[in-house]
């Protein structure tokens, strides 16, 4: 009798251990679908005259661009007629002394452009706006740049460009001139 309930313990005890014994299964490994590419541009001017004070921030990536700026508010009119320009008044609510200019298409927000005296904000959803808003939207914060902060972003481009052409000239004759001396050295040796 002993054996018996001893063999009946051990198999119940074996049959046990192999069914909750059992190796869970790994999980998958999720699967990389995109990969972002980001820019991002923002100065601010600070001066002990407030009413010179200005900032402005410009993010780029796969999904959005969105500006935003403070400014003084004499800057205003200047920016309400290149927003018009740009924009026109058929996406244009003026709401007391905010002008939002909003294009949607679709059920989906394509830009929306805010305007008060001292801020502007615009946000554009690359997802659903097409290349032509995007060049548009990137053109207008290019301009609104420059309109804030004084400068001339082709200008700049302009210089940049010549700086970066000296220095690669003269990568070019340091390259030369390391290639006659390799040359001369491989002469004299053979």
């Amino acid at each position: 009798m002993k054996h018996i309930i001893l063999a009946t313990v051990i198999s119940l005890f074996t049959i046990s251990s192999l069914f909750s014994q059992v190796t869970p299964k790994p999980p998958k490994t999720p699967e990389i679908t995109s990969t972002t590419k980001s820019s991002s541009y923002s100065f601010s001017f600070d001066t002990d005259n407030k009413e010179k004070n200005s900032s402005i921030s410009i993010k780029r990536n796969n999904n959005i661009y969105k500006l935003t700026a403070r400014f003084n508010e004499s800057k205003t009119g200047v920016l309400k007629k290149l927003l018009v320009d740009k924009l026109g008044n058929s996406n244009l609510r003026v709401s007391g002394d905010k002008y939002i200019w909003t294009k949607i298409k679709n059920g989906n927000k394509l830009y929306e452009c805010k305007l008060t005296e001292n801020t502007l904000k615009i946000y554009a959803d690359k997802e659903f706006s097409n290349s032509k808003t995007l060049e548009v939207m990137n053109a207008l914060g290019d301009e609104v740049k420059d309109l804030i902060s004084g400068s001339d972003s082709k200008e700049d481009a302009k210089r940049i460009a010549e700086r970066e052409l000296i220095t690669a000239e003269k990568e070019l004759v340091r390259a030369k001139n390391e290639l006659e001396k390799v040359r001369r050295s491989l002469i004299k040796n053979n």
